[in-house]
């Protein structure tokens, strides 16, 4: 009953904020429907196909403003689980299977005049060059639930915060204080897009060789107190001319996954196996200095960024944490899994327009380790390369879009293609194949399982 009278209320704000709208409200949705056919079996849970909404409603423009951006539907990835669950997705658990859900990815209010806007809720920030990794974007954590098929926009959490900018002329300031950390999100082991298919791997062996069903459990990260010290700043410094160029400075917690050992243990309860593999999301605070710049020159767009990152940590290989080779019954100390040190992270990139409706994207971005032991799975240096061809047809009717990605390191490789008929301006229908290759650690092998074609029905207003 509680859930059906959110959905009722969330139905009942659709309505009044599109019947509204001309008054003193701007209103617009899109609606998604996305099935998926995997091109690979996998022991993981079946995807269901997903309807997935969005509402974006603002006040009309005046010096106070309030803007919201809501999200929800069914998401078929997740895993089913037998107890009752929250609706609304909360800002203190990475692992969080719900559907159907609502996600609020914008709510906030400001104030703004010519030099200034002060904006106070649940912000995301867009602070950087990259399309993929923008390494100076370090304020809003990601959802990696299906971390490489979701665009960036789709992946990012919004955060309680407060944000001041300042103008003037070609300069401006923007200033942000998140007071509480708000955590990544991950999918569970068992979901088709888990970032541990070992973990799952070994439960199964488990199953075949103990001949029962075999759960495996979930830690939660033990979050610090929310308290003001525990808060995350960001402050960023652009200039707008010729060459765009901005400064970035950063403390506060490393929002990307890193986790921490204790002690795994396998063993029997109410008839089958549970798997406690020890192990959890975890926080460090971290400091970090950035650069980017722009220009415009011709058909030719360049852009580029880099950051020294101060005290970052790194986890060590997974064959080292001390899970048994041969999985059995019984308690297992795990090995001290992470690493503190300096880094550096790079990138570069280009869009260049080949003729008229096709657009050549290329990037390249890394990043350093600067003290690296021998057991760090991260050689001192990680490259990844993206590549991106975009072409429309038929007066913008058909949109394409091929992408591929290398990390030379570990010869892992994804490749995406999509194709895109627009029937109106509030209809759509697209085809996306994906595949991946590589070893199971690395970015794109652990989700080699992946390999998938889905389609989506897109309407918007």
């Amino acid at each position: 009953m509680k859930r059906a009278l959110i959905w009722a209320a969330c139905l009942l704000a659709l309505f009044s904020s599109t019947a509204l709208a001309g008054d003193f409200l701007s209103a617009s949705g899109k609606l998604d429907l996305r099935g998926v056919v995997p091109l690979k079996n996998s022991d993981t849970e079946t995807e269901y196909p997903s309807l997935l909404g969005r509402l974006k409603v603002d006040t009309l423009p005046s010096n106070w403003h309030f803007h919201m951006w809501l999200e929800g539907g069914w998401d078929g990835t997740v895993a089913l689980p037998a107890e009752d669950h929250a609706v609304f997705k909360a800002f203190d658990k990475v692992y969080q299977s719900i559907t159907p859900f609502l996600e609020f990815k914008e709510a906030y209010g400001s104030y703004a005049n010519d030099s200034l806007d002060l904006r106070v809720g649940i912000q995301r920030f867009s602070w950087g060059r990259l399309d993929e990794y923008p390494i100076n974007d370090l304020l809003n954590p990601w959802d990696y639930s299906q971390f490489i098929r979701k665009p960036l926009e789709d992946r990012k959490i919004g955060v309680p915060s407060v944000s001041f900018r300042f103008n003037k002329n070609d300069w401006n300031a923007e200033l942000v204080w998140v007071p509480i950390l708000v955590p990544y999100r991950l999918p569970l082991y068992t979901e088709r897009w888990t970032v541990f298919p070992q973990l799952l791997s070994l439960s199964k062996e488990l199953e075949d060789k103990e001949k029962v069903t075999a759960d495996i459990l979930l830690r939660e990260p033990e979050l610090p107190p929310n308290t003001l010290a525990n808060g995350s700043t960001g402050l960023r410094i652009q200039n707008l001319g010729v060459i765009d160029w901005g400064i970035t400075l950063f403390h506060g917690y490393d929002l990307r996954p890193i986790f921490k050992t204790k002690e795994a243990s396998f063993y029997y309860k109410s008839g089958e196996v549970i798997v406690d593999p020890g192990l959890a999301p975890d926080f460090h605070k971290m400091s970090s200095f950035g650069f980017d710049f722009a220009f415009v020159k011709g058909d030719w767009s360049f852009r580029a960024e880099a950051a020294y990152a101060v005290g970052r940590y790194f986890n060590t290989q997974y064959k080292f944490w001390g899970y048994p080779t041969t999985p059995e019954l019984g308690q297992f100390e795990l090995n001290p899994n992470q690493h503190q040190s300096d880094s550096v992270a790079y990138g570069v990139g280009f869009d260049h327009r080949l003729f008229e409706d096709c657009i050549l994207i290329m990037q390249v971005q890394g990043t350093v380790i600067l003290d690296r032991p021998d057991t760090l799975y991260d050689r001192k240096a990680e490259t990844t390369i993206w590549a991106h061809l975009r072409n429309n047809f038929m007066n913008h009717k058909v949109q394409t879009d091929l992408s591929v990605a290398y990390n030379p390191e570990h010869s892992d490789t994804m490749a995406k293609a999509e194709i895109w008929y627009v029937f109106t301006d509030s209809l759509k229908v697209g085809i996306t194949g994906v595949t991946f290759d590589g070893p199971p650690q690395s970015l794109f092998g652990r989700h080699s399982h992946n390999d998938q074609v889905e389609m989506n029905i897109v309407y918007a207003w």
